[in-house]
């Protein structure tokens, strides 16, 4: 018998949905959507997951910040969110999970718990029982899994806004709205955009050797010092929009071991070259499979498999 699930990732540009079957990574149809008003965004997905059923669970996974405790009364809002129109969003109910679909179970996170949760469930075969996931795009985000679990606690890691140490002779200011020079206002795409006085679309013609790069890896190295000094975690991945180019994960790697500068002793630390930060196994659709992921952990939760 075949089994599908719905997923949906939320982004701050597009909104995905997707069909899979069997497992989370075979998705066999999927539709993306411009954000505009939260009720047109999602209204339209609503309506395509409507002619899509059957299925038996949905995962979604929101930008954020999010209400992710199932026992609020806000769960499954978009809250505080810096995205103009989105605060306070009823995204579950717009999806129409509290009336038209209430008989389909559904499990929502972060838009970086949910892909830091697939990459843990894939890496299983390596004994570890952490993971973080790094998305850079238009913010950035960390999702944590810690003891086989997604971090929420207070609400849910926010650690894209941490504060930096600015690289000697840098005199950009960042473009947080919040904290200026934090990891969001120093590497994020419009950051970046900002820097060269350029838009965020043109960034792909920058070259490799482009100096904003180097800024770039500087202040991303100083985010994974921090997940590996406070988390422990086993294994840093990244992913986004700007991590499409390749060339950035070995700057990243060489600055988080000039950073931490012999302090942790362990050879997944010490060596630049070492697969403990690097990128997606599922690729740019790590978003999507991990909201699929959740709708498989639902599934298999709530029917004891």
């Amino acid at each position: 018998m075949t089994i599908r699930y719905a997923a949906i990732e939320g982004g701050g540009t597009t909104w995905v949905a997707a069909i899979c079957e069997d497992r989370p990574d075979n998705i066999i149809d999927s539709i993306e959507i411009q954000t505009t008003t939260p009720i047109e965004t999602l209204t339209k997905l609503k309506d395509w997951l409507l002619s899509k059923q059957p299925f038996v669970s949905v995962g979604v996974a929101s930008f954020g910040p999010i209400d992710a405790k199932i026992n609020s009364p806000k769960y499954g809002y978009i809250t505080s969110t810096p995205k103009p129109n989105w605060g306070w969003t009823d995204v579950i109910g717009l999806l129409g999970l509290r009336d038209e679909l209430k008989h389909v179970p559904y499990h929502f996170d972060t838009d970086v718990n949910a892909p830091a949760m697939a990459e843990f469930i894939s890496s299983n075969h390596l004994g570890i029982s952490s993971c973080a996931y790094i998305t850079v795009g238009t913010g950035v985000g960390v999702g944590l899994v810690i003891n086989n679990k997604t971090v929420h606690g207070l609400v849910h890691p926010e650690a894209g806004h941490l504060q930096v140490r600015q690289k000697e002779n840098d005199s950009f200011k960042g473009s947080c709205p919040f904290h200026g020079c934090c990891i969001e206002g120093m590497v994020s795409a419009g950051a970046c955009a900002q820097r060269k006085g350029i838009d965020p679309s043109e960034l792909k013609t920058l070259s490799d050797d482009d100096e904003v790069w180097d800024y770039f890896a500087y202040y991303l190295a100083q985010l994974c010092v921090s997940i590996i000094l406070m988390v422990s975690a086993e294994k840093i991945v990244i992913g986004g929009g700007v991590m499409n180019r390749q060339s950035l994960y070995p700057k990243i790697r060489e600055y988080t071991v000039s950073i931490l500068n012999n302090y942790i002793q362990h050879d997944d630390v010490t060596k630049s070259s070492s697969p403990l930060i690097g990128p997606s196994v599922f690729g740019s659709r790590a978003g999507i499979i991990g909201a699929a992921f959740l709708a498989y952990n639902i599934h298999k939760n709530n029917n004891n498999i």
